[in-house]
């Protein structure tokens, strides 16, 4: 087939089928020998039947996902997809537990076609990425020593770096139970301090953080939790 037809075809697949659940109709489309490369490293399946089955399981936790085409063209025997995916995580397996949330990620494919069927295809998109916004892992990035305070240089906000590298362990303790509400009193219960020590660490907190009140205190503690200073 020509480009220009190479490209209908991989487009009538996402529309007509991958965005309506329907992989009936796959024969028409793939090989039966298809080699498919998946987004993980070495990840690669040979067969239409396996390679079905693996779509088949993605269709079952995501039903009703939709695949948005932001780019395709095509090049010799091959089609390029940019897509994005939105759904919702509907079903419960062994290793990922119910959540309904909803994702949106970004991905791509590359499809080589011949004799009128996909024979190959690569696949690659954020699997990261979607467990995060599943709730399943937190990610932290582990940056280089005084990475935050150039960023935040830049931004003209490197004060707030500074003075979360002033407060004690107990200071930051003190501020974290400002932000969740809790009164002295009941700081003092948690750390089984007295309400003297924890009003005296306030006294010390709000001397480094240049703060004449309680009130004062609250936004740049909100700061520092979002820079991951407390």
């Amino acid at each position: 087939m020509s480009i220009e037809k190479n490209v209908l075809f991989i487009r009538k697949l996402f529309e007509e089928h991958i965005n309506k659940d329907d992989l009936s109709s796959y024969g028409d489309f793939f090989s039966p020998d298809v080699i498919v490369h998946g987004p993980a490293s070495q990840q690669t399946v040979k067969g239409l039947k396996k390679a079905q089955q693996i779509d088949s399981t993605y269709t079952s936790k995501y039903p009703g996902k939709t695949f948005l085409i932001k780019e395709i063209f095509g090049r010799d025997d091959r089609v390029f997809v940019d897509w994005v995916c939105q759904g919702k995580h509907q079903k419960k397996t062994k290793d990922l537990p119910l959540t309904d949330s909803p994702f949106s990620i970004r991905g791509f494919s590359i499809y080589r076609i011949h004799m009128g069927k996909i024979v190959e295809v690569w696949q690659h998109w954020d699997r990261l990425g979607i467990l995060e916004q599943l709730g399943e892992v937190s990610v932290k990035t582990l940056v280089e020593p005084g990475y935050y305070l150039e960023l935040l240089r830049g931004l003209g906000m490197e004060q707030y770096v500074e003075k979360g590298f002033f407060l004690s362990p107990r200071e930051k303790e003190c501020l974290r139970c400002l932000l969740e509400g809790k009164t002295a009193k009941e700081t003092a219960a948690i750390y089984k301090l007295s309400s003297r020590t924890v009003e005296s660490h306030f006294e010390k907190i709000k001397h480094k953080l240049k703060c004449t009140n309680k009130r004062d205190l609250f936004p740049i503690a909100q700061i520092l939790e979002k820079l991951d200073l407390l």
